[in-house]
């Protein structure tokens, strides 16, 4: 976001280096990965034969930014065609009804969308690069345009015989009310892309707010069943002549398969809040077990207790993940995932952030298809304020696919925000036709 220069005060890679305390990871565990045939090969023979070494199942998909629900399945990338480059754009009509308390108003809009990505795959690597702006222009009830800026990097690679190193990189900038009219942000879990239930979250009036999110992950994998990552990050919100917070973060974890489908997740993590008005540390530890219970469906559940210092509410906590890929059928596919995060990408001040999200898709035909998604979210205060905010939203798309590479689709979403301030709603019905000429396999 080099647009947002003055925001970005201090490289968040340079903050990263302090976090060396490291703890609890939610992250997948390895059951994924293991091969049916693979033997843990003697202790004596370790230095001599490495085993192969491979990257966690999450960096085998990568999210598409600017494109609704599409990622991009590595595994499935033909060997001889690794490199790719995509590009891609949507344009919008919305229509939209915002209310304050008693007070509302109606507007329209036109939306752009254009999006690029460079994606490649080799049989144990990864990187991507990407860049989607929501271009907003008023038609109605206002004046000007907005652009809220959307930017994603990836890169997973072995760096040394069972060594591989995950760095991450997301970057955002713009006000709410042109976010919350671009497509919505998912995560990947066993080929489900689940609705990133941050999306739920709104301050609109707010101004223009930077948020950046950085890891560096370093694996070392001990054998085909096991498995330590250390991970360190940043987390960083930066509203323009507001309060900004950060957050650093280290994550210690060790894998083990201790069946062809179940495996068990042991770790710790530590957390340094900085806030406007102070600073607080957290950490805690967690247990999780993921459970592969056919051929498709996964899930995976996790938690533990977290100790905060002041002003963080100082004492006893907790911390917990749930996430569950269920693909129904070969035309339609369920996605569940609740988990307690303490690096809000888009709240200032909050201690932690509860969140929930569902996420159902259905092909009618091969032309015609429908996705439902709701998120919900809720955050607490770390310092004195008006208490616990609370946010939902609810999607609806239905879709169709007038080409392989044109398609027209329908979106009605209800936001609302329901405590931690005044109450506050919108409504945004729109039309899109969008052109994503991808030359390789996506999955939608």
């Amino acid at each position: 976001m080099s647009q947002n220069q003055e925001s970005i005060r201090v490289g968040p890679w340079l903050r990263m280096t302090f976090c060396l305390f490291a703890l609890a990871s939610s992250g997948n565990v390895l059951v994924a990965q293991q091969q049916s045939d693979s033997r843990v090969s003697p202790a004596e023979s370790q230095d001599v034969k490495p085993v192969v070494l491979q990257l966690p199942s999450e960096s085998q998909n990568v999210a598409l930014l600017g494109t609704d629900q599409r990622f991009v399945d590595l595994e499935t990338l033909q060997t001889r065609r690794r490199t790719f480059f995509m590009y891609g754009m949507g344009l919008s009509e919305s229509y939209e009804d915002f209310s304050a308390g008693t007070a509302g108003q109606n507007f329209s809009d036109i939306i752009w969308n254009p999006h690029v990505a460079l994606i490649n795959a080799s049989n144990h690597s990864s990187f991507s690069v990407q860049y989607a702006p929501s271009i907003v222009q008023a038609t109605s009830g206002s004046s000007g345009h907005q652009v809220f800026h959307a930017g994603d990097f990836s890169l997973g690679q072995p760096i040394a015989p069972n060594w591989a190193l995950q760095l991450t990189s997301s970057e955002t900038y713009g006000t709410d009310s042109a976010r919350l009219l671009g497509p919505l942000a998912f995560q990947v879990n066993g080929g489900v892309p689940i609705v990133n239930s941050n999306s739920a979250l709104f301050q609109l009036n707010r101004g223009k707010v930077f948020t950046t999110t950085n890891d560096l992950d370093l694996r070392w994998q001990r054998n085909p069943s096991q498995a330590v990552s250390f991970t360190v990050g940043e987390n960083t919100l930066l509203p323009d002549g507001g309060p900004d917070n950060s957050t650093i973060f280290g994550q210690l974890s060790y894998s083990v398969a201790v069946t062809s489908r179940t495996g068990l997740n042991f770790g710790g993590n530590f957390y340094h809040r900085v806030f406007t008005q102070g600073n607080c540390d957290a950490y805690g530890f967690t247990v999780g077990i993921s459970h592969q219970f056919t051929r498709y469906i996964n899930i995976w559940l996790g938690g533990g207790p977290e100790f905060m210092s002041s002003p963080c509410t100082g004492g006893l906590g907790g911390n917990y993940v749930l996430s569950m890929s269920v693909p129904l059928s070969r035309v339609s596919r369920l996605g569940l995932m609740a988990e307690r995060s303490y690096a809000s990408s888009f709240l200032v001040n909050s201690q932690w952030t509860d969140t929930a999200a569902v996420s159902y898709s259905r092909q009618l035909s091969e032309a015609i298809g429908v996705t439902l998604n709701s998120g919900y979210a809720r955050s607490v205060g770390a310092l004195i304020g008006p208490g616990a905010y609370t946010a939902y939203f609810a999607d609806a798309d239905l879709s169709w696919r007038l080409s392989r590479t044109i398609s027209v689709t329908t979106t009605y979403r209800r936001f609302e925000q329901v405590s931690g301030g005044p109450d506050q709603g919108q409504n945004v019905a729109m039309i899109s036709l969008g052109w994503n000429p991808l030359p390789i396999r996506i999955v939608k």
